[in-house]
Order: C-alpha cells, then sequence, then structure tokens
C-alpha cells in the first residue's frame, strides 16, 4: 500500500478528531505488552519527510509485508511541521499510528501524556532485538521514568561544518581535535585576517538551541531540571555576551544578513561559499557539498565535531526511532515491525541512514564497507561513530521543548542581536517565557 495524498489524510485526520475522542484503550494482554503473538492483521505506521525518503520507507514497509504475508502496513506521511500538528491530534483522540516515529525532542510531548507503551518487555522477550544498539544511542529514546518509549533507528548530530579550502587559502588550520570555544574563537580571528572582505567567518548564531546545547554540556551544566530550564542565567549571560563580542569584532554575517539566510543547509551561505563555517546538521555535508560544488569554485567543505569544553565533547546526539502507542490494537505486529527495521539487513540497505545514521552498528558497518559508499557520505557515518564513542551526554527534553524553548530562545537572541534589548534583559526574559511555558 503507498502513501495517501495530502487531501485524503487531511479528511483522515479530521475524522479522526471527530470520531475518536474519549476512545477507550485496548486492554492488552500479558503476551501483547511483551510482543508476542501472531505477526498478522493490518498495522498503521507514520513518519515524516520528503519524496525521496518517503520512497525509502515505502521499500521498507513492502519488504516487512513480504517477510509476513499475513500482515499489511497501512502508512501516513507527511512534512515535519505537518506531521506533529497530525499527531498531536492523533495523540489527543487516542488514535496514534501503531508504529509511530518520532523524536527524541519531541518524545516528552506524549510521554507526559502516558500515550506510549515501554518497550522494555517487549526487549526482554526477544520481540525486539536491541544488542547491536550502542547503550549511549538507545537511552535517547527513554522517558523521565528510565523506560524505553522509543526505539532510536536514526541518529543525527550537529557539526561544525567549514570551507576547508577557504580555511587554506586564509591560512587558517582547521581545529585540533579535543578543541575547544577558545580553540573555535582563535580559529576565526585566523581565517578572519585572511578572507576576503566579503566572506564571514562565521554565521550569526547565538539564537540557535542546538549551538547552546553544546556549550552547556561542555560546561557540565543540565539543560533541563525536569519541566524548568537546568542551567543558570550567569551561563547564558558568558554565551550570549561572547557571540555579541565576536560580532563586533567582525567575526560574523551581520544580523540583518543572518535573518535573510534560506533556511535549507544545502541553500544557506556557506553552502554558496559566503562563510567560511557554521553550526549544520552533520547529514547536511553532502547536499550542502553539491550546491558548492553547482557555484564553479572547486571548493570543498568538511565537519568537525562541535566545540567542547572542561566538561567534556559538547556533541549529544538528536535521534529519531518508532514508539507504540497505547491505543495499538497490534502490538505483536507493530513490535515485529520495528524489529524488522532496526535490524533487518534488508531494511538497513534500503533506508541506507537517510534520517540519521543508522543506529545499529551491524547495518552501519555494512554500509561503510560498501565500495560504492560516496566519501562524503562516509565522512558524515564516521564523524557520528566518533560521537558515540566519546559517551555523548543525554538531553531529556521537556514537553513543550519544540514549542516553548527554541521559539523563545530564538526571539530572545534576536532581540540581542538587533539592539532591543541588553544581554542580561533578553536572559531575564528568556527565563521567565521558558520556565512559564515548560511548566504549564
Amino acid at each position: 500500500m503507498r502513501i495517501r495524498s495530502a487531501a485524503a489524510l487531511a479528511t483522515a485526520g479530521l475524522l479522526t478528531l471527530l470520531t475518536a475522542c474519549g476512545q477507550s484503550l485496548p486492554d492488552h494482554t500479558e503476551d501483547e505488552l511483551r510482543g508476542q503473538g501472531e505477526v498478522s492483521g493490518d498495522i498503521r505506521f507514520s513518519w515524516w519527510g520528503s519524496a525521496s525518503r518517503n520512497e525509502r520507507t515505502n521499500a521498507v514497509a513492502d519488504a516487512f509485508e513480504a517477510e509476513f504475508p499475513g500482515a499489511g502496513v497501512k502508512r501516513e506521511a507527511a512534512d515535519f511541521g505537518n506531521y506533529f500538528k497530525r499527531l498531536n491530534v492523533q495523540g489527543a483522540g487516542r488514535n496514534m499510528p501503531c508504529v509511530t516515529q518520532l523524536q527524541a525532542r519531541t518524545l516528552g510531548d506524549f510521554t507526559d501524556r502516558d500515550a506510549l507503551l515501554p518497550l522494555d518487555p517487549m526487549i526482554e522477550s526477544g520481540a525486539i532485538d536491541v544488542s547491536d544498539i550502542p547503550e549511549a544511542v538507545l537511552d535517547t529514546g527513554r522517558g523521565p521514568d528510565g523506560k524505553l518509549y522509543m526505539l532510536p533507528t536514526g541518529a543525527a548530530y550537529d557539526a561544525l561544518m567549514v570551507n576547508e579550502t577557504l580555511a587554506e587559502e586564509a591560512g587558517a588550520p582547521l581545529p585540533a581535535p579535543g578543541y575547544d570555544w577558545e580553540d573555535y574563537i582563535d580559529f576565526l580571528r585566523r581565517a578572519d585576517a585572511g578572507l576576503p572582505d566579503d566572506i564571514a567567518a562565521t554565521s550569526l548564531r547565538g539564537g540557535l538551541p542546538n549551538f547552546f546545547i553544546a556549550y552547556v554540556q561542555g560546561r557540565g551544566e543540565n539543560m533541563f531540571d525536569g519541566n524548568q530550564l537546568g542551567f543558570s542565567k550567569e551561563l547564558l549571560t558568558e554565551y550570549w555576551q561572547m557571540w555579541q563580542d565576536i560580532t563586533e569584532e567582525g567575526l560574523t554575517n551581520s544580523p540583518a544578513a543572518n535573518s535573510e539566510e534560506p533556511t535549507s543547509p544545502e541553500a544557506g551561505y556557506l553552502a554558496q561559499g559566503d562563510v567560511l563555517s557554521d553550526n549544520r546538521p552533520g547529514n547536511a555535508l553532502t547536499p550542502a557539498q553539491g550546491t558548492l560544488d553547482g557555484a564553479g569554485e572547486g571548493q570543498r567543505l568538511t565537519t568537525l565535531p562541535l566545540p567542547g569544553g572542561p566538561a567534556g565533547p559538547g556533541n549529544v546526539l538528536i535521534t529519531s526511532g518508532m514508539a507504540i502507542p497505547r491505543n495499538c490494537g497490534n502490538v505483536p505486529t507493530a513490535a515485529a515491525f520495528i524489529d524488522f527495521w532496526a535490524n533487518d539487513e534488508r531494511s538497513g540497505d534500503i533506508y541506507a541512514s537517510d534520517n540519521g545514521a543508522v543506529t545499529n552498528t551491524r547495518l552501519l558497518q555494512r554500509q561503510l564497507d560498501d565500495p560504492e559508499l560516496p566519501d562524503l557520505k562516509k565522512r558524515e557515518l564516521t564523524l557520528y561513530q566518533d560521537i558515540v564513542e566519546n559517551d555523548p551526554p543525554i538531553v531529556l527534553y521537556p514537553p513543550g521543548y519544540m514549542a516553548v524553548f527554541e521559539s523563545a530562545f530564538t526571539r530572545a537572541y534576536d532581540d540581542v542581536a538587533f539592539g532591543s534589548a541588553t544581554v542580561p534583559e533578553a536572559v531575564d526574559t528568556f527565563f521567565a517565557e521558558a520556565n512559564a511555558g515548560l511548566a504549564s
């Protein structure tokens, strides 16, 4: 079965809202909660992605149906923003798909309303095998109670992406392994001295939450304490003042230019050759290089881990994965589908780390061993391996993280960048807004 049209999904979502309100939950048996039973019957499966990702996802689902002829996968897809809007409606109506794709940053929105089944009993029974998934990766799918509610299947990360050609021409060696924020700023200064006047050493990223998360981890503070901010006002003040200082020093592009940048990494200033370095998703290296190649300048990009600090590396993993909601009436088939996705070689070969590096180390190595794997994709995947080997810290994102924290953080720093507020004023405003929103 192919994914349904947007119009059909919209109609289905409306019907779901109208008919599922107050829908009772299935009375699961102990065997079902352990994922044990016949793998047969239909399950619904939902995910987000582009047309190319939809094609790969459908192919994996087809392979599962071929493996289990008595089972069927009904499919629902949407772009990222619309996906979670629809999923929130489905969650409120207790009508989420039997296999629901989530992201670690959104997991708290659903564990908070007790919408998901813990996967631990299914792992204990052998219905879902996690033996090839590193513990640091697996733990990103846990809720506040320590139970596993999402099986991570793809692991993304942010990286420092650098135009290596421009750095060489500017006489600025790339930061050495284990570098910190002071080393990074020294690199920007050396590069700025040798760059053309119309190329900035870095994009202005004081308002990018993922960059700040790396700063917090490197300093050894916590991002969150339950449903409240876990780091100090002093730390955020220090961070935003650092960005103000390097902006005044001329190491970043202007706030106005930054606000006009295309949002997709493959179309941003770094990909156009207009800045030397930036915080970009690690899996954006290949498309960004493609854009840069189109400019015909013969320049090459590379990626490095984000800066660390006194407490260690700054990188955290941003995982996506699969969950089973409490309203699922066919848990054995849902568990079998998740296990197939996470462990079957056909799944790994077809999906090919399309939404972050495949978390199964055996499938990842199989991909890396492919002689036809492009060098840039190999760089993306090996950097992920390096980050995992350093045992990245786990961030437990509270409910409302993306809607509350990210928007408030970006908005508060914009006030600083455009001169509407001082750093201390913006910090106070952000803390009040974020803590109130996360607690609600």
